[in-house]
């Protein structure tokens, strides 16, 4: 008798169907969601000469805050470290943007931390200005909270000064999305009061005593 050569079995439908899925998951993985803690101009950015130069120290974050990714924390005080969400850039380089603009936006000065220029009589008001953040925590489902303090002075041998304010901020919603919105808001309030301060400063008389430091509550 003659052996009849059978067929080579085709792969059973559940393994291909198993293949099918793991290439899927594969080629699925969440997007990566980005957030501008920095506003983003509405209209085309104001032209012009600067009115005041500031040498703008790099923000100083602390470390557990220093990245891109989003960084939560739960009711029960546990840091949630989002790879899903995350910042333009890290948060002292986004910060030291949105402080750029509210100087800029509030009293035409421009930061020449990476171009310095030598003070002179009869050149523009310069003043170097540090800034770090304290505070910059979101918990969705509850607030988020941005503190700073800094500290600033006219150049070449003017007086100190050392300010802090801190904003607490409702969440529209318990998601990262609604989290990062009003850790955004907070940093353009906080920018926007250490701009104010320097202006304050700025416009003060000679001889006077200054007191540029937002008042409290």
């Amino acid at each position: 008798m003659t052996a009849i050569p059978f067929p080579r079995p085709l792969p059973s439908l559940v393994a291909t169907a198993g293949l099918a899925l793991l290439l899927t998951g594969c080629g699925g993985s969440t997007p990566i969601r980005y957030h501008a803690l920095a506003p983003q101009p509405g209209e085309a950015p104001v032209a012009g000469s600067a009115r005041v130069l500031v040498e703008v120290l790099p923000v100083t974050v602390p470390e557990r805050l220093n990245r891109t990714q989003l960084v939560l924390t739960d009711a029960g005080g546990r840091l949630d470290v989002r790879d899903d969400d995350r910042w333009a850039a890290p948060v002292a380089d986004e910060m030291r943007l949105a402080l750029a603009n509210a100087l800029w936006q509030r009293l035409r000065a421009t930061d020449i931390y990476q171009a310095p220029v030598l003070p002179t009589p009869n050149g523009p008001p310069q003043y170097r200005l540090a800034l770090r953040i304290e505070r910059f925590d979101a918990t969705p489902g509850g607030s988020a909270v941005v503190d700073g303090s800094w500290t600033m002075r006219r150049l070449p041998q003017g007086a100190a000064f050392t300010c802090r304010v801190g904003f607490t901020l409702p969440l529209a919603a318990a998601t990262p999305d609604a989290a990062a919105t009003a850790l955004s808001s907070g940093a353009a309030r906080l920018a926007t009061a250490v701009a104010d301060s320097l202006s304050r400063l700025d416009q003060a008389a000679p001889g006077a005593s200054p007191a540029p430091c937002p008042e409290g509550p």
